[in-house]
């Protein structure tokens, strides 16, 4: 029985095409260190990593490439922002759907916060944002795309919002991008921080941050060490990136998201619409399910692909093991590192039972995993 995969949300499968080759002509033929070793082969790596910030860059419409900096993903970034700006001295405000890359570094770093809460279906309630704001509130940290509910919320509200009481905002867009557009510039947005292996299409353990200048200049590094440059100094380097790329980067994923970054923007179309409609195909087809409710964002709002589900015919947790057990079909259940989205939507502590769509799944599969749930559901 040939695998379904249904688990975008949480990577990406598969991978963009040639992804796998370029990172194994790299580790045969190509491997080098920037800045550490000189070699031919240094350059031309430079090269195609400095592309490929230049793409992300471009995508969001920031005009310091420079700005870009990788990392092992949206984490390793939201610590980098929040431990390198934000003290107990502090408030911010974050949404009631934030992940625990957010939660944990600010509980763990003492700093204070209130949640901005959402309604039923996983939105912010944007009128309830300026009565939480306080004297010393200096930041918005939140959820652009919600792994749990899947609402997108609207950023240039926020922004709005953010800019007119002179707050940061920072975005987390592990779901966000590249499925939605986003103006840096325009918006005023302070940092942003992506993934590479979700809707990218690259390998595991690649993403970043993207940084106002400014920011990216006075910002503590949450690691520092060898760069490559400003080598005669013990200080940390001022230069970009290097000042926050210390170490030697995972310089395997990146080139395998050179690639996959290259051909998401070259085919965003066509993938986005294949993920839409095979997202749409799910819920109706979801909805229809005697003994399941869709919970969170409904498909006439602006949403992603993530659904997630409760049953009151079998256990959330059975079903999904059912699913993989006797189908080969992938999903995950659960919290979805993200308990204050399961508050919000009435669903903790046992969580959901979540599928997501890729921009490679097909109609086939959607209604196999239909008649798969039928099937379970009537035992």
């Amino acid at each position: 029985m040939e695998r379904i995969y249904l688990d975008n949300a949480a990577t990406s499968f598969p991978k963009a095409p040639h992804v796998g080759d370029v990172i194994k002509t790299f580790l045969d033929k190509e491997c080098t260190n920037p800045n550490r070793t000189n070699s031919q082969n240094e350059f031309s790596l430079f090269s195609r990593i400095y592309a490929l910030r230049e793409s992300i860059a471009k995508l969001v419409n920031y005009p310091h490439p420079e700005c870009v900096f990788f990392s092992s993903g949206v984490t390793e970034s939201l610590n980098q922002i929040i431990k390198g700006l934000f003290t107990s001295k502090d408030h911010i405000l974050v949404s009631g759907t934030e992940h625990n890359s957010v939660m944990r570094p600010l509980v763990q770093n003492n700093v204070p916060f209130s949640r901005i809460p959402c309604d039923s279906q996983g939105y912010l309630k944007l009128q309830n944002i300026e009565s939480l704001i306080k004297d010393n509130t200096k930041a918005l940290i939140i959820c652009a795309a919600s792994n749990v509910t899947g609402a997108v919320q609207d950023i240039n509200d926020i922004a709005q919002i953010a800019k007119k009481h002179n707050l940061e905002l920072f975005l987390d867009c592990a779901q966000y991008l590249p499925h939605y557009s986003l103006d840096m510039t325009k918006d005023n947005i302070s940092g942003l921080c992506f993934s590479g292996h979700k809707g990218f299409l690259g390998p595991e353990g690649t993403g970043g941050m993207v940084l106002r200048k400014d920011l990216a200049l006075s910002i503590k590094p949450l690691i520092s060490g060898g760069t490559g440059s400003q080598s005669d100094s013990e200080e940390i380097p001022t230069t970009l990136p290097d000042r926050l790329e210390a170490g030697t980067q995972n310089l395997v994923g990146l080139v395998g998201l050179c690639e996959s970054v290259s051909y998401v923007i070259e085919n965003l179309n066509s993938l986005q619409k294949n993920e839409q409609e095979m997202t749409k195909l799910l819920y109706e087809g979801l909805s229809k399910l005697e003994g399941i409710k869709i919970v969170g964002a409904p498909l006439n709002k602006k949403r992603t692909h993530v659904i997630s589900i409760i049953s009151s015919k079998m256990d959330i947790a059975t079903l999904s093991a059912k699913l993989s057990e006797l189908y080969n079909i992938d999903t995950r259940v659960g919290l979805h590192c993200s308990p204050s989205s399961h508050k919000t939507l009435g669903t903790f502590p046992t969580g959901t039972l979540r599928f997501s769509p890729g921009p490679f799944t097909t109609k086939d599969e959607i209604q196999n995993t239909i008649s798969a749930l039928q099937e379970l559901l009537n035992e």
